[in-house]
């Protein structure tokens, strides 16, 4: 696992702590609320909570993409290390261009699992402020709990892991392209 990768998990735990943070705030008062029926005040948490739903199931989204990210990488890692142990050089390098051109085209379904991924994110994007913002009105939050501010933060985490993991798998296509490239400039030179 590289530094970038360390980056990204990161940011998905620091998501997950938000929303359980933000859940349990919420959670204090929802049983404030149920001992007073106010059909406004249910109505905007009910928009609330599916709206904490989408989040949370973006961040599994998010989670399962790193982790196949990762699992790729450590399957690349390991074949790299048996293709490297003796047999012919020929009869090598093409099981070896075979193997990086089958683990080329995993990444290619991987990143169109990641693109849409991002577009599912981009569709809850715009229900944060209106989601965040509906609720505060209705909270008996701390002095110091700035909503907006918060909303703020979700969305820059969120960004910051959708660009880490755009970013990661690029890297990864980037140097199976690569490699794929100098094994052909030298399956032409002999």
């Amino acid at each position: 696992m590289d530094l970038h990768a360390l980056g990204v998990s990161y940011k998905i735990k620091r998501l997950k702590q938000q929303l359980l943070m933000l859940e349990r705030l919420t959670g204090k008062q929802e049983s404030y609320e149920d001992s007073e029926s106010n059909d406004y005040g249910h109505i905007g948490m009910r928009g609330f909570y599916t709206l904490m739903s989408l989040l949370n199931k973006q961040v599994s989204r998010y989670q399962s993409l790193q982790g196949k990210t990762d699992e790729l990488c450590k399957r690349m890692h390991e074949n790299d290390l048996d293709v490297n142990r003796g047999g012919s050089s020929i009869a090598r390098k093409k099981e070896e261009t075979k193997i990086l051109e089958h683990f080329l085209e995993e990444t290619f379904q991987l990143q169109r699992y990641i693109v849409a991924t991002g577009q599912k994110w981009a569709e809850i994007q715009s229900k944060i402020a209106s989601g965040f913002v509906g609720v505060t009105e209705e909270l008996d939050k701390p002095a110091n709990f700035d909503m907006t501010r918060f909303a703020d933060n979700i969305r820059t985490l969120f960004r910051e892991v959708q660009r880490g993991i755009d970013v990661r798998i690029a890297r990864i296509i980037g140097d199976l392209e690569g490699t794929l490239a100098r094994e052909g400039m030298m399956h032409l030179r002999k």
